[in-house]
């Protein structure tokens, strides 16, 4: 994973927390938090905003939001200095960072939620032609107005191995979908999701990232 794409990611923490997501970014940040250990201790924190933010009273919210109250700046300050000393400095000014966007969010109630329904056909499986003894992969994959959705099982991997999934276009080119730790003998099934429509994807595959060539491989079309 990128750290554009994985600074992408974190801008969508905060309404992710605040169950704000609509489904289709949901399921993209999903894959990049399996695959990301910093987001989703970043996202753990996050929650614990949010869950404050609910018990805000909607009803003395107006048009013109008020100033905040006055024990805020202390408020504020005091938890600050109480992070830094529990954690390095610049995880903490991240975590302020965060934390703030979600406040003034808040403060001004101002939260328009736009949600997109996705009209798709229905998922369909893909054969793997590529795969080593012993692995044993499935896929089934559904175009989305947003892109491509994989729903993907994978047993027989080396246990701990990271491994890249990817489709492929048909000039070669790849667009991530994600990654995953394999779980050896334990069967490991992922919902993943990748910007790239179907009708521009050749191949769905699998690879390890410090190595390009598919270990998995699936064509997408006849």
């Amino acid at each position: 994973m990128t750290a554009d794409q994985c600074r992408h990611m974190r801008s969508l923490l905060g309404m992710h927390a605040l169950d704000r997501l609509d489904p289709a970014s949901a399921v993209a940040l999903q894959a990049h938090l399996d695959g990301c250990r910093q987001c989703r201790t970043e996202l753990r924190e996050l929650r614990g905003v949010a869950g404050a933010l609910r018990l805000a009273d909607p009803d003395r919210v107006t048009d013109k939001p008020a100033g905040p109250p006055s024990s805020l700046r202390t408020a504020v300050f005091t938890a600050v200095d109480h992070e830094r000393r529990r954690r390095r400095v610049g995880r903490t000014a991240r975590l302020v960072a965060s934390a703030a966007a979600v406040l003034i969010v808040a403060l001004r109630a101002v939260l328009v939620v736009t949600s997109q329904q996705s009209t798709s056909t229905n998922a369909r499986p893909v054969a793997f032609t590529t795969q080593p003894a012993g692995v044993h992969a499935s896929a089934n994959v559904e175009n989305r107005n947003w892109g491509t959705s994989v729903a993907l099982d994978v047993t027989g991997l080396p246990q701990g191995q990271r491994y890249a999934v990817w489709l492929e276009r048909p000039d070669g080119s790849r667009m991530a979908a994600g990654s995953f730790i394999a779980g050896g003998e334990k069967k490991m099934s992922m919902q993943l999701a990748v910007g790239l429509p179907m009708s521009d994807a050749a191949a769905l595959g699998i690879s390890t990232p410090t190595d390009p060539s598919p270990i998995l491989r699936a064509p997408l079309h006849p």
